[in-house]
């Protein structure tokens, strides 16, 4: 008989003892709640943040093809401003419908990337003029395959553009002050200029491309305002100015107060054709005081010398074909009540007593010439000269110590003298008859339609 042996008996502290070990290997109870806690509350700060940065990405997306929208909104109402400017310009309204006094049109048919499609919608108010203030509103407006849309408005005022923006103007060629002379700015609008503190916005202008000689010569000239070349320029000498408001006392040439954009804009003639009066030779007294239309008035040739008198005292336009030339003690006269458009298509000689004119507003005498076959023209006289002279196409001399009220555009000018400039801010708010001038933009103003 085989008798079968059991383990021995194991004490129960051993038993204990093993337990103890084997608890050892790994974390109590309590701690492995705790790390699995943690990491649901990991993964939780995990999704919500995932979440958040889905939620930052779309809305990025989102934002920034609004914006890519809004951008193309304001192409195309940008576009429809041009479209506007050149119905104005041309007097073409046969695209748009009128309803009183409001020109409005629709233009469709743009496509963009991603099945966008694109309308701009005009309206100009006043569009002849008629109720005052022409206003163009243009809408720009985008719509997205899902149909949603972006749209983005530009309203503006319209009118002509002025003309006389600068002092003195070179078109082509230099301006020179050979000697000295000043130029400094007021508002005829506000009264005389011995009213008023001069300003410091009398600009210089010359769009010479010349890089032989500087192409605005300043020499002992004091100038507050401006100086803009395209080329080279200014030069100066020890005596020279241009200074602004703020330039330091010590300061001759305010560098901050020279430019390189110089900008002086072209418009074409416009000759009256017509009945008209052939005008008087020797003294004469043409116009009539308190008109409200100007009479037209034909010359070949104005030859004014001796003692004679030609007296405007009304508003007159004036065509010449030939030459204009004063001398000895003659003179123009532009009484009070008068004004004085003259075209020109010959030469150009105001001597003797010049022009003068008792308005004292430059915006009441206009010279215009854009064919003549002369090169340069002359003025030298003692009188002082309020009015403007556009002659882009020759050259003027300004012989005397002269003080001209106004401005002057011309192909180049020349000071041989000291002359005195007083350029009139009220000029680029003027428009002028006897020239084609487009309407600009003003008041630009940016809105959200949606």
């Amino acid at each position: 008989m085989t008798t079968a042996h059991r383990p021995p008996e194991v004490l129960p502290a051993a038993r204990n003892a093993a337990r103890a070990g084997r608890a050892s290997l790994g974390l109590p109870r309590g701690n492995r709640g705790a790390a699995l806690l943690a990491a649901l509350c990991f993964a939780t700060v995990l999704v919500i943040s995932l979440g958040s940065y889905m939620t930052v990405c779309y809305r990025t997306l989102a934002l920034s093809s609004r914006t890519v929208q809004g951008t193309r909104a304001i192409e195309l109402a940008e576009s429809g401003m041009e479209d506007a400017l050149w119905a104005l310009n041309k007097n073409d309204w046969s695209a748009w419908t009128i309803t009183g006094s409001t020109a409005t049109r629709t233009i469709s048919g743009f496509n963009f990337d991603g099945g966008v499609t694109g309308t701009i919608s005009l309206m100009v108010t006043s569009y002849d003029g008629s109720a005052g203030t022409r206003t163009v509103s243009v809408t720009g407006t985008t719509t997205q395959p899902d149909g949603s849309t972006v749209s983005r408005r530009l309203t503006s005022t319209s009118s002509r553009a002025p003309l006389f923006l600068n002092a003195v103007a070179g078109s082509t060629g230099r301006v020179r002050f050979k000697s000295a002379g000043t130029a400094d700015s007021y508002d005829s609008s506000l009264g005389t200029y011995a009213s008023q503190t001069p300003g410091y916005s009398a600009i210089v202008v010359s769009s010479s491309t010349s890089t032989s000689s500087a192409t605005v010569q300043l020499t002992n000239a004091q100038i507050k305002g401006y100086v803009s070349t395209l080329s080279t320029g200014p030069s100066y000498s020890t005596s020279g100015k241009l200074v602004g408001p703020t330039t330091p006392v010590t300061t001759k040439i305010d560098t901050t107060r020279v430019t390189t954009s110089p900008y002086q804009p072209i418009f074409d003639e416009v000759v009256p054709t017509g009945a008209g009066t052939t005008l008087p030779s020797g003294s004469a007294t043409i116009g009539t005081s308190g008109a409200t239309a100007a009479e037209l008035f034909y010359a070949t040739d104005v030859y004014l010398n001796g003692s004679q008198v030609l007296t405007v005292d009304g508003p007159v336009v004036l065509v010449i074909s030939g030459d204009l030339n004063i001398s000895t003690s003659a003179k123009i006269r532009i009484t009070s009540t008068g004004s004085l458009r003259i075209h020109l298509a010959g030469d150009m000689t105001v001597n003797g007593n010049g022009i003068q004119n008792d308005t004292l507003l430059p915006k009441n005498l206009l010279i215009i010439s854009t064919s003549n076959p002369y090169d340069t023209y002359g003025m030298a006289t003692n009188t002082p000269f309020y009015g403007v002279i556009y002659t882009p196409v020759s050259s003027l001399t300004v012989s005397n110590s002269q003080t001209i009220y106004g401005a002057i555009v011309a192909k180049a000018v020349t000071f041989n003298a000291s002359p005195v400039l007083h350029y009139d801010l009220d000029l680029r708010r003027t428009v002028f008859g006897g020239l084609d001038t487009p309407y600009a933009v003003a008041d630009w103003r940016e809105t959200s339609t949606d």
